[in-house]
């Protein structure tokens, strides 16, 4: 226990300069998002990726003193994950007579986004380094680096799979539930969470809380399900 809470002390310690940058470029991308009504294309993250990429560019910051910088957010990734159990709890009411479609939702959409990945990184002939990368590109950040971590993945490549996946999760639903007709929010929130993991979430919340509270439940699920077979199962992809 003290060991652990040395670690996490020790993360939120190396807190410096380069967390103001990160700030910044989100609170620019969160105004453009704003303005733009809302548009998925112009979400946060589109905009401040490259603007904090740029300006690391031109002030020579490397990315490892980057991420010690941003120590304290790299730590609230956990507790903001299990907060969000807090929406999720106002709708247990609803779960017993949905548990049967929601279970085969959960496990058929974890199963696919995982395979689908490892498919087609085997499909393309990529190194076995960069399929243990992108195994976990659909779990959210936290519990996907701690995965990566034990499979030998790079956790700077699945962090970007990791993003992309979100973004394009977010901007092709839309789309995807007007084409389907899918208009319950229960189900849109759940395909948002296990497909585009946190950043799925926060769209979620955007329509609504219990939108946002089924996207939890997908994208916790997913993650806790991920965690257990996908170290287990990876070794079938390894040649």
């Amino acid at each position: 226990m003290t060991e652990i809470i040395l670690q996490q002390w020790q993360l939120i310690s190396t807190t410096s300069w380069p967390l103001l940058l990160t700030l910044a470029g989100f609170a620019i991308g969160w105004w453009i998002y704003n303005r733009s009504g809302r548009i998925s294309l112009l979400h946060p993250l589109m905009i401040a990726t490259p603007l904090i990429y740029l300006t690391m560019q031109i002030i020579d910051l490397d990315f490892a003193a980057y991420d010690a910088g941003n120590g304290i957010l790299n730590w609230l990734l956990g507790p903001a994950t299990v907060a969000l159990a807090v929406p999720l709890s106002q709708q247990m009411r609803q779960l017993p007579a949905l548990f049967r479609p929601l279970t085969l939702a959960l496990l058929l959409g974890g199963l696919f986004a995982t395979l689908s990945a490892l498919l087609l990184v085997k499909l393309f002939g990529l190194s076995d380094i960069i399929l243990l990368s992108l195994a976990a590109k659909s779990v959210t950040s936290p519990i996907a680096l701690s995965i990566v971590q034990q499979i030998g993945g790079l956790a700077g490549l699945l962090a970007v799979a990791t993003m992309v996946t979100g973004l394009t999760g977010i901007v092709v639903s839309k789309s995807l539930f007007r084409f389907t007709g899918l208009e319950d929010e229960r189900w849109q929130g759940l395909i948002l969470g296990v497909t585009a993991h946190a950043i799925g979430t926060a769209k979620a919340f955007e329509s609504s809380s219990r939108c946002g509270a089924f996207a939890t439940l997908g994208m916790g699920i997913n993650g806790i399900l991920t965690a257990i077979i996908l170290p287990a199962s990876i070794k079938l992809f390894i040649i």
